[in-house]
């Protein structure tokens, strides 16, 4: 059902429940599991702006996917990493979800953006709203246990 499966990350305790979430998912699927980071590259204009990232911001990047990646390879899982510029996290979310031709987004509902991710993480409705697949959304842990709707 799943051949190709997407896990943005951010380094996060919440992103890395999702990612755990899509390493068991694409072991059950054998499908290739891919890992995203996204640089948020601000400009008045809304495009890339003309300069080079240090170093380090592309350093951390990498070692962000390369955690997850680490985990997936464990379990024999085929990995893909990618750290991309973007002027959003979301649009570079999604415009590789489709050049990728992802079948699933797993993604945490949180990450390293203020005031508890306002409920539901911006990214995560970003995303929820412009995917050309399928997203499973994966809370934080412990989050909505023993709580009656």
């Amino acid at each position: 059902m799943f051949e190709r499966i997407m896990v943005p990350t951010d380094g996060s305790e919440n992103a890395k429940q999702a990612a755990k979430a899509a390493i068991e998912i694409a072991k059950k699927e054998d499908a290739t599991l891919i890992v995203i980071h996204v640089i948020p590259l601000w400009s008045p204009l809304g495009t890339k702006p003309s300069f080079t990232l240090p170093e380090e911001i592309v350093k951390e990047a990498e070692n962000i996917v390369n955690e997850v990646a680490e985990m997936a390879k464990e379990e024999g899982i085929d990995v893909e990493t990618l750290v991309v510029e973007s002027p959003s996290v979301v649009q570079g979310i999604v415009e590789e979800a489709k050049e990728r031709d992802v079948d699933l987004i797993v993604m945490g509902t949180r990450g390293l953006s203020g005031v508890k991710g306002l409920i539901l993480g911006s990214t995560t409705k970003g995303v929820l709203s412009r995917s050309p697949c399928p997203v499973l959304a994966i809370p934080p842990e412990g989050e909505g246990e023993g709580e009656e709707g």
